[in-house]
C-alpha cells in the first residue's frame, strides 16, 4: 500500500515517489498537489497508476500528474508522460480512454451455432471463433479472438431488458448497437431500439475422442464401392485422406462440424453418384448465396468444388388422379468430383444413388454426438427440406413440415427415418406430431409409384420459439432469416397473450366476488391497461351477447387485433438479411454488482460480437469573447440560452442536420479547422487562435477505421455527453491586467466557453488501436509493462506510426467539432442580438487529451518526445515558437473549465513549466464516480440550486445533471491555486457561469 511517507516533498506543491520505490520504475513519479490534496489522493488507484506510467519504455524525466488527477483507464486522468520517439512507445490508454465489460453470465455466440458464457471463454478463447456483425454489409461473419480481458467491477452494473425478454448486464461504458450506431449503455433510454440476433444456438460441449470412422472402416467402404488396388487406386485415395488428416475421424476432429452440415444437406438437396467407370461425384443444388457457403466449408476440409453452374431443368409427373404435369425449373448447382470425398460421406452413412429408391436411416453415431453436433446435421437438412416459417392468418404460424417421398415399397423406411428425426428433435425439447401419410404426395414418375409421408413440428408458440432459436436452418439464409424474425415476433406475441390472459382471469375472479364491472374495470386497466388490454376487452372477457340474446363467456384470449401481423413486424423491425431485428428497450436499471467482468477483442475492424443476443463495441476547450458586459446582456440572456440550446445538438447520438459524406469527413480528419474555415464555417483568425493552428500535420484519414468514421460523420458540431458543456459566462475577476488586455479580456465581460471533444469517432479510434495493440505488445514486441491495459507498441513501428496518424486525425476532428459549434453559437448570437451583437472572437482553443510531438532539452541535448497528455493542458511560455505573434510576449492562453455551475479560469503559460513539459491541469477532476453521483444526488435539486444562484440550466437529461454535479468534483479554485503556485501556469482571470447548456 502506498502512503504519504513514501513521498519526498519537493515543495509545498510538488511531491515525488523516487525511482527506487519499485525496481521496474524507469523514472520518478511526481504529483502536483497541496498537502491536503495529497492526503485525499489515496482514495482511488491514481497514484498506483502513475507509478505504472513511470515504468513505460522510453519515458523521460518523470511520470507526472496534475492536481486534478483521478483514476482512469491504465493511467490516471491528469497524467503526462513524455516518451522518446526513437526508443519509446505509443499508447492509446494514455489519451483519456476507458474500456468496457460484460457480466460473466453473458453468453457469446460462437461458430457452428454454439455459445458459451463469456467467463468460460477465458480458458478457451484462443481456440474459438465468434460471430460478429459486418456493419457495412449488414451480415453476420466469424472472427478469431485476439485478446481476452478481465477486471473486477465495483459497485454497480447496468441491466437491460428488451420488449421480447432479452437481457444483458454490462458496464455503463459498453457500447451496444442502436439505430443511431454504437451507443454506450449508460446513455441508452427506455423505448430506444437496439439490434438483436434472436438465434441462440446450443451450449458448446467438448466432444469425446471416440473414433467414428477408422482407416479400416474406410477401406471396407472403398471395397464395397468397387475400388481395388488396381492402378494403386485405393492407395491414392488413402494417401489423400491421410494428407488431409481425415482418418481416423473422431467426435473432436475439427473437420466433423463441417462434414455434419454437408451430410445434412446431401440427405436433402444433394446427391452422391458412383459412376460405372469408377468416378465419385457429389452434387449440391440450391440458391447461389447458400451454395457459396457450402463451397467454403468443403474447401476448409481440403476438397475442391467446381464453380456454381445455372441451368434449366424439365420435369414430368403424374398425380394419383392420373393427371400429368410438365414444368421447367431454373436451378443452380455445383459438384465435387472426388472419389475420396464421396466415399468419405458414404462411409459416414450418407445415402448415394437415387435416394427415393434407397433404404437409409440417420447414422447411429450421430445419436451419440453432443447436442450442438446433432444440431448441425438437423439444421442443414432442414435448410434443404423443412418448410420455411409461414403464417396462415397473419398472426399464427403453420406447423413446419418435413415431407418425404419414396418408392411405395420403402414406406416403412420413410417412417423410420422420420422417427429418427423426431427423436433427435426430442433431445432439444422440441415436440412433433405423429407421422402421417400425405395422399397428395403420391406420384407416378419415371421409376414407378411413390408414397409421401409427413412429419410436423408442433406449432405451439413456446415450441416454435425453441425450435427457431436453438435449431433453425443452416445453408439457407432466407429460411434462417425468417426463423429469427419469427422467434422474436412470437416472443412478443406470447408476452401480449399472457398479459391479456392474466387480465381476463383477474377481472373474472373479481367480478365473481363483487359483480360491479364499472368499478372493477378501471383497477384492471390501471394494472394491465394500454395498447392490448382495453375496456372493451375486459367487457367481452365476462360476457358476450349473441344476436338471439343468449349470454356466452369468452374462452382463452386471442392476440389483439391491433397487434402487428408478421409481415408488418418484418417491415418495421428486420435489419439486414441475416435475421437481425430491432428490439425495444423495456427496462434499463443499475444493479449492485461486485464481481469480475469480461471482454475480448476480435481480429476484424468491426470490433463487435453477439452477446446474449445483443450486438455489442480527444477532448478540449475554447473560449469566445464578446464586447458585451453582463448588465447589457441580462435582458437577452434567457432567449440567448434557448437559441444556443436549439442550434447546438447536445445529447449522445444526436447528430446535426448538417451531415458529411465519408470523403468530406476524410478532409476534416486531415484538414481540421483550416478546412472548415475554407468552407465558410469560421474566420481566418480562428485558425491562428487554435493550438497547432487546429490541425496536426501527421494526421492520416486512412488510419481511421470505417466504423469510427461512421460514428463521427454526422456528429460534427455536436456537444456530446458526460462532462461536456457549453456556458455563457462573465469575467468575475482579473488577476493580471497586462495579460488580460493582450487576451482581450475585461471585468464583467460576456464570454462563451465550449468544452467537448472528438465524440464517438475519437473513442472508436482509441478502442480500435487498443484492441489491436494488446496482442502485439505481448506477442510481437514482447513489451513488459505492469498493466496490460497500457496496450503499447514501439513509437516508430508501422503500427505505432499508424496509431499516431489516427490520433492526429481524431485531434483534428475535435478541433473541427468545436469550430462547427462556434459557427452555430455565432449564428444563435446573431439571431438574438442582430448586428448590434458584434463579433464573437476566439480567444483560444486548447486540447487536453492528445499526443503531441515536441522538443525539449533533456540531459543537455535536444530530444524529440511524444508528449502524452491525458486530461492535461499544454501551457507554452512567452517567446515559444509555436505561439502566434499577438500572444508571444505574454505566453499561451490556457483555458481551465470548472465543474458545472462553478468558476472556470483563464491562465497563461510560464517558463517554469518546462520541468513538466509545459503541461498544466485541465479542469477540476472527479472525486465521485458518475454511478455514485447518480445514486446519491438529485438532478432536479441541483438544477433548483443553480437557478437559485441565478444560473440558467438547459439540459436534455436530469441524469446528466446529477452525473456532473459540482459535488462530484474537486474544488477548481484549489486545483488552479496549485498550478499557479507551482509555476506551471499563472492566473489571468476567473469566469463564472450565467447559463449552462448540458448534454445527456
Amino acid at each position: 500500500m502506498i502512503s504519504k511517507k513514501d513521498f519526498k516533498k519537493i515543495s509545498d506543491w510538488l511531491w515525488e515517489i523516487p525511482k527506487d520505490f519499485r525496481p521496474d520504475m524507469r523514472v520518478p513519479a511526481r504529483v502536483y498537489l497541496s498537502e491536503k490534496m495529497l492526503e485525499e489522493a489515496f482514495r482511488d488507484r491514481s497514484i498506483e497508476q502513475l507509478i505504472n506510467v513511470a515504468t513505460l519504455p522510453g519515458i523521460q524525466r518523470y511520470a507526472l500528474a496534475m492536481p486534478d488527477m483521478h483514476e482512469g483507464y491504465s493511467s490516471p486522468i491528469g497524467g503526462v508522460a513524455a516518451i522518446d520517439t526513437k526508443e519509446g512507445i505509443i499508447s492509446p490508454g494514455m489519451q483519456g480512454y476507458d474500456i468496457n465489460f460484460l457480466s460473466p453470465k453473458t453468453f457469446v455466440l460462437l461458430e457452428h451455432g454454439t455459445y458459451l458464457p463469456i467467463s468460460e471463454l477465458e480458458k478457451v478463447w484462443k481456440e474459438k471463433k465468434v460471430k460478429f456483425m459486418d456493419f457495412k454489409r449488414k451480415e453476420l461473419k466469424e472472427s478469431e479472438m485476439i485478446y481476452f480481458l478481465k477486471r473486477y467491477n465495483n459497485p454497480t452494473i447496468y441491466r437491460i431488458i428488451t420488449a421480447s425478454g432479452r437481457e444483458i448486464e454490462a458496464t455503463g461504458d459498453h457500447p451496444i448497437y442502436t439505430q443511431e450506431g454504437m451507443k454506450e449503455v449508460r446513455f441508452l433510454n427506455e423505448g430506444e431500439k437496439i439490434a438483436i440476433f434472436p438465434f441462440e444456438g446450443v451450449a458448446f460441449e467438448e466432444p469425446s475422442n471416440e473414433i467414428i470412422l477408422s482407416k479400416k472402416d474406410f477401406e471396407k467402404t472403398l471395397k464395397e464401392l468397387g475400388k481395388t488396388n488396381k492402378g494403386s487406386s485405393v492407395q491414392q485415395i488413402l494417401k489423400q485422406t491421410e494428407k488431409l488428416n481425415l482418418l481416423p475421424l473422431r467426435y473432436n476432429s475439427w473437420q466433423l462440424p463441417y462434414l455434419l452440415k454437408i451430410m445434412g444437406f446431401v440427405f436433402g438437396d444433394g446427391y452422391i453418384s458412383i459412376t460405372k467407370d469408377g468416378k465419385g461425384i457429389v452434387g449440391f443444388n440450391g440458391k447461389r448465396e447458400d451454395l457459396e457457403k457450402i463451397r467454403e466449408d468443403i474447401k476448409k476440409i481440403g476438397f475442391n468444388p467446381s464453380p456454381i453452374i445455372a441451368r434449366e431443368k424439365k420435369h414430368k409427373i403424374k398425380t394419383q388422379y392420373q393427371k400429368e404435369y410438365q414444368f421447367k425449373t431454373k436451378e443452380e448447382f455445383f459438384r465435387v468430383s472426388s472419389f475420396a470425398f464421396a466415399a468419405l460421406l458414404i462411409a459416414l452413412g450418407t445415402p448415394y444413388g437415387i435416394k427415393t429408391e434407397k433404404e437409409y436411416r440417420i447414422p447411429k453415431w450421430i445419436f451419440k454426438a453432443p447436442l450442438w453436433q446433432k444440431r448441425l446435421f438437423l439444421a442443414s437438412f432442414f435448410g434443404a427440406e423443412l418448410s420455411s416459417p409461414k403464417t396462415l392468418n397473419k398472426y399464427n404460424f403453420y406447423a413446419p413440415q418435413l415431407n418425404m417421398s419414396k418408392a411405395r415399397e420403402l414406406e416403412k423406411n420413410v417412417r423410420e427415418f422420420l422417427e429418427d428425426i423426431a427423436n433427435l428433435l426430442k433431445d432439444f425439447g422440441i415436440e412433433t406430431y405423429p407421422i402421417k401419410k400425405v395422399p397428395g404426395y403420391n406420384f407416378e414418375g419415371k421409376r414407378g409409384e411413390t408414397i409421401g409421408l409427413r412429419l410436423q413440428i408442433s406449432e405451439k408458440i413456446e415450441n416454435l420459439i425453441r425450435f427457431f432459436e436453438t435449431v433453425g436452418y443452416e445453408y439457407n439464409r432466407q429460411k434462417q432469416k425468417e426463423a429469427s424474425l419469427a422467434a422474436n415476433y412470437l416472443r412478443l406475441k406470447l408476452k401480449v397473450t399472457k398479459v391479456r390472459e392474466k387480465a381476463r382471469k383477474e377481472i373474472r375472479a373479481l367480478y365473481k366476488k363483487k359483480g360491479d364491472f364499472k368499478k372493477l374495470a378501471p383497477k384492471i386497466l390501471e394494472k394491465y391497461g394500454g395498447k392490448y388490454v382495453t375496456y372493451q376487452f375486459l367487457y367481452h372477457s365476462l360476457f358476450k351477447e349473441k344476436s338471439h340474446g343468449v349470454i356466452r363467456k369468452r374462452g382463452k384470449p386471442r392476440i389483439a387485433f391491433n397487434f402487428p401481423s408478421f409481415e408488418e413486424y418484418k417491415k418495421e423491425c428486420a435489419f439486414g438479411e441475416n435475421g437481425l431485428v430491432w428490439d425495444e428497450i423495456e427496462k434499463i436499471e443499475k444493479i449492485p454488482y461486485r464481481d469480475f467482468v469480461f471482454d475480448f477483442t476480435i481480429k476484424d475492424a468491426n470490433h463487435n460480437f453477439i452477446a446474449s443476443n445483443f450486438v455489442v463495441s480527444n477532448c478540449g476547450v475554447r473560449v469566445l469573447t464578446s464586447e458585451w458586459k453582463e448588465s447589457d446582456l441580462k435582458p437577452y440572456l434567457e432567449k440567448l440560452a434557448n437559441e444556443i440550446y436549439k442550434e447546438v445538438p447536445s445529447g449522445l447520438g444526436r447528430g446535426r442536420q448538417l451531415k458529411f459524406s465519408i470523403p468530406e469527413l476524410d478532409k476534416i480528419l486531415e484538414g481540421g479547422v483550416p478546412y472548415l474555415v475554407e468552407k465558410g464555417y469560421g474566420e481566418k483568425e480562428d485558425i491562428e487562435n487554435c493550438e497547432a493552428g487546429g490541425k496536426l500535420p501527421w494526421a492520416d484519414a486512412s488510419a481511421v477505421s470505417s466504423h469510427a468514421k461512421n460514428r463521427g460523420r454526422d456528429q460534427v458540431g455536436t456537444l456530446g455527453s458526460g462532462n461536456h458543456f457549453l456556458e455563457i459566462q462573465k469575467v468575475a475577476e482579473i488577476f493580471n491586467e497586462e495579460v488580460a488586455k493582450t487576451f482581450g479580456v475585461f471585468k464583467d465581460q460576456i464570454v462563451v466557453m465550449v468544452h467537448c471533444g472528438s465524440r464517438g469517432l475519437g473513442h472508436q479510434v482509441c478502442s480500435d488501436y487498443l484492441r489491436e495493440f494488446i496482442p502485439l505488445m505481448l506477442n510481437k514486441y514482447k513489451i513488459k509493462v505492469p498493466d496490460r491495459e497500457f496496450a503499447c507498441v514501439p513509437f516508430n513501428s508501422p503500427e505505432g506510426k499508424r496509431a499516431l496518424a489516427a490520433s492526429g486525425a481524431a485531434a483534428n476532428y475535435a478541433w473541427a467539432n468545436r469550430q462547427m459549434i462556434t459557427h452555430f453559437v455565432r449564428k444563435a448570437w446573431k439571431n438574438v442580438l442582430g448586428e448590434r451583437g458584434g463579433k464573437l472572437s476566439l480567444l483560444y482553443d486548447v486540447a487536453h487529451n492528445i499526443i503531441k510531438i515536441e522538443k525539449y532539452n533533456i540531459g543537455g541535448k535536444e530530444k524529440e518526445v511524444a508528449v502524452h497528455r491525458k486530461g492535461a493542458t499544454r501551457a507554452f511560455p512567452p517567446g515559444h515558437s509555436e505561439i502566434q505573434e499577438k500572444y508571444k510576449n505574454v505566453g499561451q492562453p490556457v483555458i481551465i473549465p470548472g465543474s458545472m455551475g462553478t468558476a472556470s479560469y483563464i491562465l497563461v503559460g510560464r517558463k517554469e513549466g518546462e520541468e513538466a513539459f509545459y503541461s498544466t491541469c485541465h479542469g477540476a477532476g472527479r472525486t465521485m464516480s458518475r454511478h455514485a453521483a447518480i445514486r446519491t444526488l438529485s438532478g432536479k435539486e441541483i438544477v433548483q440550486a443553480l437557478e437559485k444562484k441565478g444560473i440558467i440550466v438547459k439540459c436534455y437529461s436530469l441524469r446528466g445533471i446529477a452525473e456532473e454535479a459540482p459535488q462530484a468534483y474537486k474544488n477548481v479554485d484549489e486545483v488552479v491555486e496549485v498550478v499557479h503556485n507551482a509555476g506551471l501556469s499563472k492566473k489571468v482571470a476567473k469566469i463564472i457561469p450565467l447559463a449552462v447548456i448540458k448534454g445527456e
